[in-house]
């Protein structure tokens, strides 16, 4: 974290007997905002007026190259290339800006800033081979000389969270090979190195994860495709599908069987998880894909409660030979609809897709496709509404269907693929998949200080109908959860005062809210306006020793005088606020009586240092005496 003294110069205040001095706490780079806490569609970029922003992507698109446009990533099961189509800024995509990204029969796709370096990195699941592949961003784009493999074996769909709330993304990959799905656990001290865990499945296609029983853990639905499975006495499309509820003992997060859940499902392809009927509990929407004789089947919505799932009552809407789902309101009419991919009917690949319209989805708008696939929305084109890509296995199209509504479509265009694969990210945030984003930042405060706390400011880029709000915390220790904190408190408008508690340490959250395009905040800045209060001039008294320690006029320095009733060893030192030694000024016996010694601002180089806080500790004896120096160029 970037602690920085911002120059207010307020003369000389006197605040109970001590000096006082004003300063700000100001994040406005990268690097600022990459230490902060936040999970999976919040991420930092290299972009913003001071070179860095907070950005959120609650929905299925991504803008990889930071141009303002959404681009879109095809998986092809066929061929040797993942398709990166780059936005173009008439709102159209062709093959003429289309970027091949080596893969071996990519099956699934997930985006996110992986190492927190300010540029979206790509995970890409492998069906062939042994071996996923991770993108590396730069802001020179992706080449295949920066990729880290991780070892799968059947790799399919995949997701991005942070599980276990470390401050670093896992990555989970299903495998249709075998009877396992993979964990790839992050590691925030090396971004780049994975640690990899397994959990039972059986050739499962895809994976999703949530806060299904809303106890701030995620948990993880696996939808099981087929398999040899022992209850059926061999192999079967008729394996129930498993929710794996996350547990936790201390600070550790875990997975296993003994809290594992099974609803009934065949052969099923694919996952989503939303609250389709907006009761404020968590469903899961199963793509069927066949049970053993046909393909002509039904998918299943189960519903969620505060008692979790049952396999009855759900709802069943005719599918054939559904993939990819997705649950998006649509229309926004402000109830969730769903879209089905439709692969086969027993007779021919070409046929239609589903939009089933919500609340009732008792109606449908049917779109041609042929094998469908995935089925990803959002803003494509320049139009007023959503729009709807399926991707395709045959023909070697996937198609962009433009103002789907429940009497059709407008019309569509078409993108090259090579079987193109499924698009599995769900909308909405990672916990209850709905349209709000949270950012805390890290903590600000030297451990030393009672600082009082000011205005706050912030600059953002707010698209249409989209909100963000602003709060702090305050405490004084280093740990926010320990419960001696304050409780969250919103700042009322930009450039209020804050009300939260005088205190050594503060820490401020943001809240961003996405609108119908799945388009939300972009927060450049934050700035909190603070006066140190106390900890800055004083004297100290010990048997007859007596330290008086003073500022220079203008925060130039501090003057620091020493009267030693007898011969002992002075140690003087002057530190930044992250605790490096900056220079040591004295570290030897003195004789008893008076002495005095100035320090200007010079490091141990002979340089001056930059404006901010440093604090001086001296030490006579086995005393330790500490105080805070403000300096100012």
């Amino acid at each position: 974290m970037k602690k920085i003294a911002v120059v207010i110069i307020m003369a000389c205040l006197f605040v109970a007997g001590h000096n006082a001095w004003a300063g700000t706490w100001r994040e406005a780079s990268q690097a600022d905002f990459a230490d902060g806490d936040f999970n999976a569609n919040v991420f930092t970029s290299t972009d913003g007026s001071d070179s860095g922003c907070i950005k959120t992507a609650p929905g299925a698109l991504y803008d990889l190259n930071k141009d303002g446009r959404a681009d879109l990533v095809i998986c092809n099961l066929e061929g040797s290339s993942t398709y990166i189509y780059w936005g173009k800024h008439d709102w159209t995509y062709s093959s003429d800006s289309c970027q091949y990204l080596p893969s071996n029969g990519s099956t699934g796709n997930s985006i996110d800033d992986i190492d927190r370096d300010g540029n979206l990195d790509i995970l890409i699941s492998n069906f062939y081979g042994s071996f996923s592949t991770i993108y590396w961003g730069s802001k020179n784009g992706f080449t295949n000389g920066d990729t880290t493999l991780l070892q799968t074996s059947g790799g399919h769909g995949n997701c991005l969270a942070d599980l276990n709330h470390d401050g670093a993304l896992d990555l989970l990959v299903s495998s249709m090979y075998n009877t396992e799905v993979y964990i790839f656990w992050g590691n925030k001290h090396n971004r780049r190195s994975f640690n990899r865990t397994t959990l039972g499945g059986f050739s499962s296609s895809d994976i999703a994860v949530a806060d299904l029983n809303k106890d701030g853990i995620l948990d993880i639905v696996v939808p099981n495709k087929q398999g040899s499975y022992p209850p059926a006495g061999g192999f079967t499309f008729s394996i129930p599908s498993y929710i794996y509820y996350g547990q936790k003992i201390q600070d550790s997060i875990f997975y296993n069987n003994n809290s594992k859940d099974s609803l009934e499902t065949y052969g099923t392809y694919c996952v989503s998880i939303g609250d389709v009927d907006k009761d404020g509990w968590l469903d899961i929407v199963f793509s069927n894909h066949h049970n053993g004789s046909t393909y002509n089947i039904n998918s299943y919505i189960y519903w969620g409660s505060a008692t979790g799932f049952k396999t009855r009552p759900r709802k069943e809407l005719e599918t054939h030979s559904a993939i990819g789902n997705t649950i998006v309101d649509l229309d926004r009419d402000g109830d969730n609809d769903i879209i089905f991919a439709n692969w086969y009917n027993d007779v021919s690949h070409k046929i239609n897709s589903y939009v089933y319209w919500g609340p009732n989805f008792t109606s449908r708008t049917e779109l041609p496709t042929n094998g469908a696939h995935g089925a990803l929305v959002g803003k494509i084109s320049n139009n007023s509404v959503n729009d709807v890509l399926i991707t395709n296995s045959y023909g070697g199209w996937s198609y962009i269907f433009h103002g789907v509504s429940k009497t059709g479509y407008l019309s569509y265009d078409s993108l090259p693929s090579s079987y193109g694969h499924i698009s599995t990210k769900d909308n909405g945030n990672v916990h209850n998949k709905g349209d709000t984003e949270i950012y805390g930042s890290s903590v600000f405060g030297d451990g030393l200080n009672i600082y009082e706390w000011g205005s706050v400011n912030w600059t953002a880029q707010a698209p249409d109908s989209t909100g963000l709000s602003v709060s702090l915390r305050s405490g004084n220790t280093t740990d926010p959860e320990d419960g001696s904190w304050s409780m969250w408190m919103d700042v009322a408008a930009k450039g209020a005062k804050t009300s939260i508690p005088n205190s050594k340490y503060v820490q401020y959250k943001l809240t961003s809210t996405a609108n119908k395009y799945f388009e939300s905040p972009v927060i450049e800045e934050v700035s909190i306006d603070y006066t140190l209060a106390s900890g800055i001039s004083g004297l100290f008294n010990n048997n007859n020793d007596r330290i008086e320690f003073n500022l220079l006029p203008n925060f130039k320095g501090a003057n620091i005088k020493y009267n030693l009733n007898s011969s002992q060893k002075v140690k003087i030192a002057i530190y930044n606020i992250t605790g490096r030694l900056i220079k040591l000024i004295c570290d030897e016996v003195k004789p008893a009586g008076s002495h005095a010694i100035k320090w200007e601002g010079i490091n141990a180089g002979q340089n001056k240092v930059s404006a901010g806080i440093y604090i001086c500790r001296m030490s006579i004896a086995n005393k330790t005496y500490t105080k805070t120096i403000p300096f100012i160029k």
